[in-house]
């Protein structure tokens, strides 16, 4: 029996959505720099349709954390080639800070459970 089944559920989805923080922040603080391109993480499932391996001894392109960044393909922004908008990437960081507080919030649940095993019920 695996007592941290539950945390051990949630955890690869925490640490999708600490990465896909750092890039957006990375993406806000760079909006004003000249042929910066925005960037995204994406969850490998999502990309099973794009990628092949080709030959059989080619390395799958899949990483270890099932996540990977991904340049976004946008149009132009501004004069300066420089692809970020503020209001998208505003909108993707307030939809993760929600992910990042429900994940955190069932890991939560899990710990309370092992504590209360532990407490005996009191």
């Amino acid at each position: 029996m695996d007592i941290f089944r539950g945390i051990n559920k949630v955890l690869p989805h925490l640490n999708f959505v600490w990465k896909r923080h750092k890039v957006i922040l990375s993406n806000i603080a760079n909006a004003d720099t000249p042929n910066y391109k925005a960037k995204d993480v994406i969850k490998e499932e999502e990309t099973a349709g794009y990628i092949k391996v080709t030959r059989e001894k080619h390395l799958s392109p899949k990483g270890k954390e099932g996540y990977r960044v991904v340049e976004l393909q946008r149009r132009l922004v501004g004069n300066d080639f420089n692809n970020v908008s503020l209001e998208e990437e505003m909108a993707k960081l307030s939809q993760n800070r929600i992910a990042y507080e429900t994940y955190m919030r069932m890991a939560k649940g899990s710990i309370d459970k092992l504590n209360n095993i532990i407490r005996e019920g009191r």
